[in-house]
């Protein structure tokens, strides 16, 4: 036998859910809870839909397009601006800053619209059903700002310099006023703010022009001092007269240098130079003599190829030659001193210009020591006079520049009064409700299902108990027993779903091995059906022509004296208290319609001792000696939980039925059961459903659900 331990552990959750026809089936046996989920959200979401009112949202587009400022005209006063993501991004927290929505506040009087003033508004149904203490207040400023700002929605597209905004009312007009006055106090506030930086530019600048002004008169006033005490004094060309000088000077130099290397070069031609230079050099003088040399010498050699040297014509000419050289060496000599002459001028004026230029150049550069105070005042003269000039330009730039006056943003499509409403989205949230009322539908069935912790087939039984499931007995209402109760009417029908019920348990407990003399039918609680079972079966069985006893053993609350109308005659505890024989307390009852009816034995008188008598050797005795006069003794015992002489009848029998309410027992309360008739280590030959609800079961998708589906209609008849 298995132990308490044990028979916990065989208690486990059947889950139904892990495959999805088992969840289908879920579903089916708890589509009223689907149903109910699944209408009931979309009806809720009806309602609420109905009860709100709808709303409008007008959209606004502004273009970002900052002034792009001249580096040149303000560089150091204002930077350019690039459009960048965080500027954009800066830009719609500045639509929807408290300054903004303020300026929209009083410009439209939001403070004293209804939709945002609770004060101003109708009260709700709910609170003039519950009454009020008096008026709502007025909405707080803060709190009317949060909520005036909630209803802003400001859009950048991305990659763009569009700024989208867009205002949620009630009023659709509201909602077009209310956005058209946040960019129009947006592009006021950029334009104080272009103003701003335009002002701040000019008395910069302005400064800036003063100072300059006022440096440029104090450095006229030092180079006039200057000049005063320099004496310098700026030439033609402006320069100083001693650098004139000495560019003369250098020129005269030059000439002077060239003159003396031509006169050295020429003597030197002459002196000691070739004969080639030396003809070169006084060629101009004595050419046509040396022509005249060369045609003597030509004669002279022609005469002296035909004559001798005595001959009149070649000493004529010889002579003539001679004194023709004598003239060119006179002529030559002449020359060279004139030549010497010129080259000894030629260097003392080239040494005299030298001397002059030194001199010029030691007063050039002293005037230069004593001027250079000055050329550094006059250069900053000049710088400071450029720059007053492009500062006094920038201020007229400024003044006449209309673009800096301008936002750096306008609108290029201002909000209209919309048509359709944008909220709520009635299609959307129904269409949303549906669907999710259908998923929670289906997760309420299969979290219904899972947490159903009772028994459901018997399937559900074998599996968790280990042990056979005989029967599934239907409940059987009153308006179908007719005024009858359950016992008669499966006698008075024999063809009906119970009966055959009956007759299913009485087949399993015949084919199990070893078939019981004697059955104990318990359950764990009170209400199980195990009277209605105990008493059927014993009449079924009787109604075979077999001898069967059954035993009312629930001493506390006998039922047998109403089913059999025995009238409180002497029973079971009166026998084993030696009050009456067994044959007393048998009482076999009347019969109407004829047929076989079981032996019945009923409680008998309440007994304190009733404990002691079971535990006696008398109950074992009177189990034998009926097992031998009948061929079924059924004992009605109660209920495991309810007395403790339960487990000891049910020791005395041969086996015993639990009996386990169809969808109500819970599966923890049957393990405990089962651990203490474990306890007196009793035979257990089954368990039986009872009181199966039919319809609901045939729609369960449980295997032995066909066992009441309308198929097999035709195999039960009343």
């Amino acid at each position: 036998m298995d132990t308490a331990a044990n028979a916990r552990d065989r208690v486990r959750q059947i889950g139904g859910t892990a495959d999805p026809i088992d969840a289908l089936r879920a579903v089916r046996r708890h589509w009223r809870l689907a149903v109910l989920v699944a209408l009931g959200l979309p009806l809720l979401s009806l309602g609420a839909l109905s009860r709100m009112r709808p709303v409008y949202t007008a959209t606004g587009t502004l273009l970002y397009n900052p002034v792009d400022f001249n580096p040149k005209l303000l560089r150091g006063v204002v930077e350019t601006r690039q459009v960048t993501d965080a500027l954009m991004a800066s830009q719609a927290a500045i639509l929807k800053s408290p300054a903004v929505v303020a300026r929209v506040i009083d410009g439209l009087d939001l403070g004293a619209s209804p939709e945002f003033d609770p004060a101003r508004q109708r009260p709700s149904l709910l609170r003039r059903w519950l009454g009020s203490a008096g008026p709502p207040l007025p909405v707080a400023p803060d709190a009317l700002r949060d909520a005036v700002t909630a209803r802003f929605h400001i859009d950048v597209p991305a990659g763009s310099q569009l700024i989208n905004v867009s205002f949620t009312a009630h009023d659709p007009a509201l909602a077009a006023r209310a956005a058209n006055a946040a960019m129009a106090a947006y592009l006021a506030r950029e334009r104080r703010e272009s103003l701003a930086v335009l002002d701040r530019a000019q008395a910069w600048l302005g400064q800036r022009a003063k100072a300059t002004a006022h440096r440029l008169e104090a450095l006229d006033v030092a180079i006039a001092r200057e000049r005063a005490r320099s004496g310098t004094v700026r030439g033609a060309g402006a320069a100083p007269l001693t650098n004139e000088e000495a560019g003369q000077l250098t020129g005269s130099l030059a000439a002077a240098r060239a003159d003396l290397a031509a006169a050295r070069a020429r003597l030197a031609a002459l002196n000691g130079g070739s004969e080639a230079e030396a003809a070169a050099a006084v060629a101009p003088e004595i050419a046509p003599m040396r022509a005249r040399e060369a045609e003597l010498a030509a004669k002279l050699r022609a005469l002296g190829s035909t004559e001798g040297p005595n001959y009149p014509d070649i000493r004529a000419t010889k002579r003539a030659l001679a004194a023709l050289r004598g003239q060119i060496a006179a002529e030559t000599g002449r020359l060279i001193t004139a030549d010497r002459m010129r080259a000894a001028a030629a260097a003392a004026r080239v040494k005299s210009l030298k001397a002059e230029l030194a001199a010029v150049r030691d007063r050039a550069a002293a005037q230069s020591v004593r001027a250079a105070p000055l050329a550094r005042l006059e250069e900053e003269r000049t710088a400071e006079s450029d720059l007053l000039r492009a500062q006094t330009e920038q201020i007229g730039t400024l003044e006449s520049h209309s673009a800096l006056t301008r936002p750096d943003a306008r609108i290029i499509a201002a909000a209209t009064r919309p048509l359709q409403p944008s909220g709520p989205r009635s299609a959307a949230i129904l269409s949303g409700a549906v669907l999710l009322g259908l998923c929670l539908g289906v997760l309420a069935a299969l979290l219904a299902d899972s947490l159903n912790g009772s028994f459901r087939s018997g399937g559900q039984v074998r599996e968790a108990l280990e042990l056979p499931c005989m029967a599934l007995l239907p409940e059987v209402g009153r308006r179908e027993r007719r005024g009858l109760s359950v016992p008669d009417y499966a006698r008075r029908y024999p063809f009906s779903a119970f009966a055959e019920q009956i007759r299913a348990l009485r087949t399993g407990l015949w084919l199990a091995p070893g078939a019981p003399r004697s059955l104990a039918v318990t359950a764990a609680r009170p209400g199980e059906g195990k009277t209605t079972l105990a008493v059927s079966l014993a009449l079924s069985v009787a109604a075979s022509g077999a001898r069967v006893l059954v035993i009312d053993c629930d001493i506390r609350q006998p039922s047998f004296d109403m089913i059999f109308g025995l009238g409180g005659l002497p029973g079971l505890t009166d026998h084993l208290a030696g009050r009456a024989t067994l044959e007393a307390a048998i009482h076999r009852p009347a019969l109407e319609e004829g047929g076989s009816l079981p032996d019945v034995m009923p409680a008998g008188a309440v007994a304190t001792e009733a404990l002691a008598l079971f535990m006696s050797d008398r109950l074992g005795r009177l189990m034998a000696e009926l097992h031998g006069r009948y061929d079924l003794v059924v004992l009605d015992l109660p209920p495991v939980f309810a007395l403790a002489e339960a487990q000891l009848l049910a020791r005395a029998a041969a086996a015993t039925l639990l009996c386990i309410r169809w969808g109500q027992t819970p599966r923890r309360t049957v393990a405990a059961a089962l651990a203490l008739l474990d306890q007196g280590g009793l035979r257990l030959a089954g368990a039986a459903l009872t009181r199966v609800d039919g319809p609901r079961h045939a729609r369960s998708g449980f295997p032995d659900s066909e066992l009441y589906h309308p198929r097999y209609g035709g195999y039960f008849r009343l």
